[in-house]
């Protein structure tokens, strides 16, 4: 007999928002009781829908090889990484998201700086104008892509107003027509600026993440932001009646009390699981029509930890424990019901990876007319993830923050100065100090 699987750990990788138009003027005025009428909006609806996939997986299958590889490979780099450094503890990132939001990033990246972040990235040899050509396939193919799916996918830029006049309109433009980019111009100095930035993330995210940004630094000039959200069900549910108070063994070996998912029988899904000391079991649960999947995959056996197995999976490339499942089977699955917030500062993790001139001056040329001085300051990323026995709803938000560290031209004393009174005359020294606090007497 199989053996029961406790999935540990999942996957999240993609998620755009399928919206719902509301009917207007006579298109209101309809038979509710008409059986005509119901037939023909049911094969109209059917028929939109249908037109809808076909545009979807068209954009799906133009999303070159070399885009996907690079974001699965930064994927299990950044997972494993992160993982890492919190052991113990329930982590999920959405590579997507990263991807994006540092694609866009990228855009306003120069001579050495550009290479290294394309080559962390995994973008190689691509020129940029072809990398924003993919993500907006990339995008497009993930818009309604599912009726019993809601997945958004939303893009902002947001400037300084005494800095946007100064932004190249390539840079800005690329965000446009690629990612569709929301541009945003406020005073970062003004106290309200940080409620709008989170306010447009907490809509984007269904209210699921609701602050990316907490204070504006005097330094802060733009914020490139993305946003998903994603709400699907279960291809096939699981049995809420059959939900029970079950163990969970942390890595720690503590036992935990949980609520246990399963189903009233075996259910037929994909499934791959091998012996030895690098065994593993790999199930795939769909959502929906089946075009997007939870995967769990788990170590078999006790002699690793699951950060240890994160490590092995890194090597060996995600692909393999996806490709390796077979035919559909009957197979029992265990699966706990969890939900958990998490958040991570992503730039010393991009510094390991061998990004550093991200975060040095000189390196986002083509950003701004005057960008001698802008750096990355910060990638904040969140995310949030509900499984239960209807299915997945999850969020994530990554924000690029660009500071200026360099002097705008001009003489402006808004941080501590030195001062001098002379004798221009002789070049005599009358009075020479400095202001670290102008509102001290």
């Amino acid at each position: 007999m199989k053996k029961l699987l406790m999935i540990l750990t999942a996957f999240f990788f993609a998620m755009m928002v399928v919206s719902c138009g509301e009917c207007e003027g006579s298109d209101c005025d309809v038979d509710d009781n008409d059986p005509a009428t119901d037939t023909e909006q049911t094969d109209d609806e059917g028929s939109s829908m249908t037109l809808k996939y076909k545009a979807a997986d068209e954009h799906a299958d133009a999303v070159s090889e070399d885009i996907v590889k690079a974001n699965s490979d930064l994927a299990m780099e950044l997972f494993s990484k992160l993982s890492y450094e919190e052991s113990g503890v329930n982590m999920m990132i959405s590579p997507l998201s990263i991807s994006i939001a540092m694609a866009m990033a990228t855009n306003g990246a120069s001579d050495e700086n550009l290479a290294e972040m394309k080559s962390v990235l995994g973008f190689g040899e691509m020129e940029m104008s072809a990398v924003n050509a993919q993500f907006y396939e990339l995008i497009q193919s993930l818009v309604e892509a599912d009726k019993d799916m809601v997945l958004s996918i939303a893009n902002s830029v947001w400037m300084d107003d005494q800095f946007e006049p100064g932004i190249k309109e390539a840079f800005l433009s690329a965000l446009k027509e690629s990612y569709e980019a929301e541009p945003f111009t406020l005073d970062f100095a003004d106290a309200g600026a940080v409620d709008q930035i989170n306010s447009w993330v907490s809509e984007n995210t269904n209210g699921k993440i609701e602050e990316i940004v907490k204070e504006i630094g005097p330094d802060v000039v733009m914020y490139l932001i993305n946003a998903i959200y994603f709400k699907a069900a279960w291809t096939v549910t699981f049995d809420k009646e059959k939900t029970y108070d079950g163990q969970f063994q942390t890595t720690t070996a503590e036992n935990k009390t949980v609520k246990m998912m399963t189903f009233e029988s075996d259910q037929e899904f994909e499934f791959f699981s091998s012996e030895g000391e690098n065994g593993y079991s790999v199930i795939r649960l769909p959502y929906g029509r089946e075009k997007f999947s939870f995967y769990g995959i788990i170590p078999n056996g006790t002699g690793r930890t699951i950060d240890q197995f994160i490590y092995e999976m890194a090597q060996n490339g995600l692909d393999k424990y996806i490709t390796n499942l077979g035919e559909k089977e009957e197979v029992p699955v265990i699966l706990p019901r969890f939900k958990f917030k998490y958040e991570k500062s992503l730039v010393e993790v991009f510094k390991t990876l061998g990004m550093e001139k991200a975060f040095e001056e000189g390196g986002f040329l083509d950003l701004a007319d005057q960008g001698a001085g802008l750096i990355i300051s910060e990638i904040m990323h969140k995310t949030f993830i509900e499984v239960n026995e209807e299915g997945t709803e999850a969020a994530a938000v990554t924000e690029v923050e660009i500071s200026d560290t360099g002097m705008p031209y001009g003489f402006f004393g808004t941080r501590p100065f030195v001062f001098v009174i002379r004798d221009d005359r002789s070049g005599t020294v009358l009075f020479i100090g400095k202001v670290e606090d102008p509102t001290k007497e």
